[in-house]
């Protein structure tokens, strides 16, 4: 399963990849439909974008719309937006970063490793309970036996709530809907919001919660439930720039996906505007 992949360095005699890349390999490797330029070992002179795994398909999209328009290449790494985040903390050489996530944000700013004023609120998002489209599943989440005779004594699965923003969201609607006190013993946690929708689809498990967008051009998925809005704290997506602002690629790409023809492509694949609530 993917939320048990772990990586240990490089091989004997051969310089290992940098985490990044391998991090993206992994969740898009293992991720059915997902468009990705191929992961090469030498280093290259084309922006990387490290962008929560949610985004994986729309931003596919739209950089072969901008490689078809421009005289420039786009890298994508994709996964947790805190696993992104401590690799930029520690190094990692990104040229954008999109996160699920404002705390994570934050923390580069605080750090001064974003370039200043660049960072800019570009999506929303929602969160349901998702199912395989095959079951007849149906859940009352003001009910929680209604939800436990749905896992019919399988885990319910959803994001790490340690450090995965979808996670974090997860847990704090389920506490507000009290159904997380309910759930002890019966949650499955997995490395990010793709991952949830990954088992389900597979029929790994019944039930999970990750973000709505997921459900869009999955005909394997379903929504058992949409989770209240005023359960969680609005979910947003900032995009910023990653010091140095040194590559020209990087800053029409990033100025490219605030654009409608851009917005528009998040919006078919379920993303709200990130100054609209959700």
């Amino acid at each position: 399963m993917l939320a048990c992949m772990r990586v240990a360095g490089g091989m004997q005699g051969k310089p290992a990849w940098p985490r990044w890349k391998i991090m993206a390999w992994l969740v898009l490797a293992t991720t059915p439909g997902i468009w990705f330029p191929p992961v090469v070992a030498d280093d290259s002179r084309a922006p990387v974008v490290f962008a929560a795994a949610s985004t994986a398909v729309p931003l596919g999209a739209l950089a072969q719309t901008f490689e078809r328009r421009n005289n420039g290449h786009v890298e994508f790494s994709f996964a947790a937006s805190s696993t992104l985040a401590r690799q930029i903390i520690h190094g990692a050489p990104p040229s954008l970063f999109l996160s699920a996530n404002t705390q994570w944000m934050d923390q580069l700013d605080q750090a001064g490793l974003l370039v200043k004023g660049s960072r800019r609120a570009l999506l929303g998002n929602r969160l349901a309970l998702i199912a395989h489209s095959n079951r007849e599943t149906m859940v009352d989440l003001a009910q929680a036996a209604s939800l436990l005779a749905a896992l019919e004594g399988t885990p319910l699965v959803m994001a790490d709530p340690a450090h995965v923003p979808a996670g974090i969201y997860t847990r704090e609607a389920l506490e507000s809907l009290s159904l997380w006190n309910p759930l002890q013993g019966r949650l499955a946690f997995v490395a990010s919001a793709r991952a949830v929708s990954v088992q389900i689809a597979r029929g790994e498990a019944p039930l999970g919660i990750t973000y709505a967008s997921e459900l869009k051009g999955q005909s394997a998925l379903q929504a058992a439930a949409h989770i209240p809005a005023e359960a969680y704290s609005p979910i947003r997506y900032e995009l910023a720039l990653v010091a140095p602002d040194d590559d020209p690629v990087a800053r029409a790409f990033y100025e490219y996906l605030f654009t409608e023809e851009a917005l528009a492509v998040f919006a078919e694949h379920g993303f709200t505007r990130g100054n609209q609530d959700t």
